[in-house]
C-alpha cells in the first residue's frame, strides 16, 4: 500500500511523539508538519478542530493517538501496536490507557503546573518554546512568555484535573514508576510480551525525549534495574531520534552505547 501520510503537531506534545515512533516502529515513511500551538486552526482546519496529533494518510484523516495506533493496525498491520487476540488487546489497551490518564499527566504536566517559576524552570519553558517554533514559528513575544503561559495552559489544566493533587508530586512520581516495573512485569516489553505495543512506545517517547533534547540531564528511569533495559530494549526498534525535532536540539548523548 503506496500512499502520502503526513503527522500534523507539535514535537513537544507527548501524544505528538507517541504517533511519531508509531510511524518509525512500522517503518513507514510520512511527513511532519509543524503545527504553532498558539494558531493551530492555520494548519489543521482541515480537521475541523485544533486537536493534536492529526495524522492523515491520503485524503483520510484521524485524531487521538491510541485510536490513531489502532487504524494504522488495520491499515498496515506488520508490525502490530497492538494484539489480534482480544485478551491480549484489552490487556494493552488498559496499559495504554494507564500511560494517557495517569503517567503521561503525572509524570509530565503536573511538573508544569507545580514547579517554581524559577530560572531553571524558565530555561526549560524557553526551550519547549524553541523546539515548537523550529517546526511552526512563534512570534517572539510568544516565545518570551511561554513560561507564564505553560502554568496557565488550560489544556494541561484539564489533562492534570482527575489526578489526586493532594498526593505529593514526588510520592506520586515514585509511584507511577513503580507501577510501569510492575506493567512490565518479567518483559521484555510491558505486559511481559515478547515484542513492542502502543503502550511501549508512549512512555518512551516522553522520557527519551526529555533526556535527549537536555530538559534534563538525567536519563529518566535511567538507573531503575529492570526499566532502564527495557528502555534499551525498545529502542532497539527505533532510529535515535523519532521525534520529529532538527538534530541541532538532540544535546545529551546517546546513553546505551
Amino acid at each position: 500500500m503506496s500512499v502520502d501520510i503526513t503527522l500534523y503537531g507539535y514535537t513537544t506534545s507527548p501524544y505528538v511523539r507517541k504517533v511519531s515512533c508509531y510511524l518509525y516502529y512500522k517503518e513507514l515513511p510520512f511527513k511532519f508538519v509543524g503545527v504553532s500551538p498558539v494558531e493551530p486552526e492555520k494548519t489543521i482546519a482541515f480537521s475541523g478542530g485544533t486537536q493534536v496529533p492529526v495524522l492523515k494518510i491520503g485524503e483520510e484523516w484521524r485524531r487521538d493517538s491510541s485510536k490513531v495506533g489502532v487504524w494504522l493496525d488495520e491499515l498496515f498491520p506488520a508490525k502490530p501496536l497492538l494484539s489480534q487476540n482480544d485478551k491480549d488487546r484489552q490487556k494493552i489497551t488498559a496499559i495504554d490507557d494507564w500511560v494517557s490518564d495517569q503517567f503521561i499527566p503525572g509524570m509530565i504536566f503536573r511538573s508544569a503546573i507545580e514547579a517554581e517559576m524559577n530560572d531553571a524552570f524558565k530555561k526549560r519553558a524557553w526551550r519547549l518554546a524553541d523546539i515548537v517554533s523550529s517546526g511552526a514559528k512563534m512570534p517572539d513575544h510568544i516565545k518570551e512568555a511561554w513560561p507564564e503561559i505553560l502554568k496557565n495552559a488550560g489544556f494541561i489544566k484539564d489533562l492534570v484535573a482527575h489526578l489526586d493533587m493532594n498526593e505529593p508530586f514526588q510520592v506520586m512520581q515514585m509511584r507511577l514508576i513503580g507501577e510501569l516495573a510492575q506493567h512490565l512485569g518479567n518483559g521484555p516489553f510491558l505486559g511481559g510480551y515478547d515484542a513492542p505495543s502502543m503502550a511501549d512506545l508512549a512512555v518512551y517517547g516522553q522520557m527519551m525525549f526529555m533526556y535527549q533534547v537536555g530538559l534534563t540531564d538525567v536519563l529518566p528511569l535511567g538507573e531503575h534495574p529492570t526499566l532502564r533495559p527495557w528502555l534499551e530494549n525498545v529502542s532497539t526498534h527505533l532510529p535515535r531520534n523519532p521525534w520529529c525535532v532538527d538534530e541541532a536540539f538532540i544535546t545529551n548523548p546517546w546513553p546505551f552505547d
